[in-house]
C-alpha cells in the first residue's frame, strides 16, 4: 500500500465532511503539531504506537498526553477558548483515524473580551488615513459583512458582471468553498463607496483576468494575507489613537483591543439591521444549513434565498442608507425625507379620522342622553 501524509489524510476527510476552510485546515495543522512537538512524537508514531498496545493502555496514555497539554497551554497564559480550540483539533485527530482516547475535561467557553462598538466617523477615519488597497478591503467589510478571509480568498470572477457594470449595489458571489462552515454558497452585496475604492485599487493593477485575485500582497500576484490586513488595521487606529481621533482599550499586552479588524463587520452587523435579521445574518455568512437555525421556524420556508434582486432592493432601501460612509447624495436624501413626510400625512389622516370618528360618538351619546331625559319626562307625567 501507497504510504500516504496522515495529517493530510485527516485534513481532506474532515473537509470532505464537514467544510474545505484553508482556516480550518491552518489551526487544525497547527495544533496537531504543537502537540506532537510536546510529546514528542510524530502523527505517524502516533498511529504505529496504537498498532503495539492494547485499546486500554492507548487510551489511558493518550489522554494523559493531552491534559498534560491542556495544562501546559493553560499555566502559559492561553485563553479558555484557544485550549478548547487546541482540544477539539486533537479530538478530530483522534476520532477520524480511529484511535481511542480516554477522559479530556471539557472547558466552559466564556468571552473575557468584547469588540466595542465602531461609529461611522471612527470607519471613515480609517478609511482616510488607508492605501487604495486597504480602503477598499476595509470599506467592503463595513458595508458586506465580509470576513477578512473571505475577502482574501476571492477572485476577479466574483464581483462580476456586477462590478464592471457599476451596478449598485454591487453584489459579491462567496462560492462554496471559500465559505465557513457548512454554510454554503451565498451572497452579499456592497455600497456606492466600495465600489469606487475598488476600482481605484484595481486601477493600480490593470490586465486583471477572471481568476486573478481580488486582494493581493503589494506587487504580487498571491492572496493577501489576513493576518497581514489584521496588522495593518491595527497600526491605522494607533496612528488614530495618537491624534486623539479614536480610543480602545488593552486588558493586557498581547490580549485583544476592544478596536480591531472585526469591528467593521460588526458595524455592518449593526447599521444593516434594518433589513432583518434572516437576510442581514445570511449576508454576512453565518454558520447555518437551509433549516437555518437563526431564522424562526415558521419563516424558513418563505426565506428568499436566491431571488437576488429581492435582495439587492432591500439591501439598498434598508441597509445601504444606513451603511454609507459619505455623505448621502441629494436625490437618496430627497427620497428618505419624502417617504417620511408620507407617512407623516398618512399619520395626520388617521389622527384625523379618529378624531372625527370620536365627535361622532359623542354626538350619539349626547343624543341618547336627551333622549332618556325626554322618555323619563313623559313617564313621571304619566305618573
Amino acid at each position: 500500500m501507497k504510504r500516504f501524509d496522515v495529517v493530510q489524510a485527516w485534513i481532506d476527510n474532515v473537509a470532505y465532511s464537514h467544510s474545505r476552510s484553508a482556516s480550518t485546515e491552518d489551526k487544525y495543522k497547527r495544533h496537531i503539531h504543537k502537540f506532537c512537538d510536546f510529546i514528542g512524537k510524530t502523527p505517524q508514531q502516533i498511529l504505529e504506537e496504537y498498532e503495539s498496545m492494547t485499546d486500554r493502555q492507548f487510551r489511558r496514555k493518550f489522554a494523559q498526553y493531552v491534559r498534560a497539554f491542556i495544562a501546559e497551554q493553560d499555566g502559559n497564559g492561553y485563553a479558555i477558548n484557544s485550549i478548547r480550540d487546541s482540544v477539539s483539533a486533537l479530538k478530530s485527530f483522534f476520532k477520524y483515524n480511529d484511535l481511542p482516547l480516554g477522559y479530556v475535561p471539557v472547558a466552559k467557553g466564556k468571552i473575557t473580551f468584547h469588540n466595542r462598538d465602531i461609529s461611522k466617523e471612527e470607519v471613515v477615519d480609517i478609511l482616510k488615513t488607508s492605501r487604495p488597497r486597504d480602503r477598499a478591503f476595509f470599506s467592503m467589510m463595513a458595508q458586506g459583512g465580509f470576513r477578512p478571509d473571505t475577502l482574501c480568498s476571492l477572485r476577479v470572477k466574483h464581483v462580476e458582471p456586477t462590478f464592471s457594470k457599476g451596478i449598485v449595489p454591487c453584489k459579491i458571489e462567496i462560492p462554496e468553498e471559500i465559505a465557513k462552515g457548512e454554510f454554503g454558497a451565498y451572497f452579499s452585496f456592497v455600497g456606492e463607496e466600495s465600489v469606487k475604492y475598488l476600482n481605484a485599487y484595481l486601477a493600480t493593477r490593470p490586465g486583471l483576468g477572471p481568476e486573478d485575485y481580488l486582494f493581493t500582497n503589494h506587487g504580487s500576484d498571491k492572496p493577501l494575507n489576513k493576518k497581514s490586513i489584521a496588522q495593518i488595521f491595527s497600526r491605522a487606529i494607533e496612528k488614530l489613537k495618537e491624534s486623539g481621533k479614536m480610543d480602545f482599550e488593552q486588558k493586557a499586552k498581547g490580549k485583544p483591543r476592544s478596536v480591531r479588524l472585526y469591528n467593521l463587520r460588526k458595524f455592518f452587523r449593526k447599521y444593516a439591521g434594518q433589513a432583518g435579521v434572516e437576510y442581514v445574518n445570511f449576508w454576512m455568512g453565518h454558520k447555518t444549513n437551509y433549516k437555518a437555525p437563526h431564522i424562526p421556524a415558521s419563516d424558513t420556508h418563505y426565506f428568499s434565498r436566491q431571488d437576488v434582486e429581492f435582495q439587492r432592493q432591500l439591501y439598498k432601501e434598508r441597509a445601504m442608507p444606513f451603511v454609507r460612509l459619505e455623505t448621502a447624495t441629494p436625490s437618496e436624501t430627497d427620497k428618505i425625507i419624502s417617504k417620511q413626510a408620507e407617512e407623516i400625512e398618512m399619520l395626520k389622516d388617521r389622527i384625523y379620522g379618529l378624531e372625527r370618528k370620536e365627535n361622532e360618538m359623542k354626538q350619539i351619546r349626547d343624543d341618547l342622553d336627551e333622549l332618556r331625559k325626554f322618555v323619563k319626562a313623559q313617564l313621571t307625567k304619566k305618573g
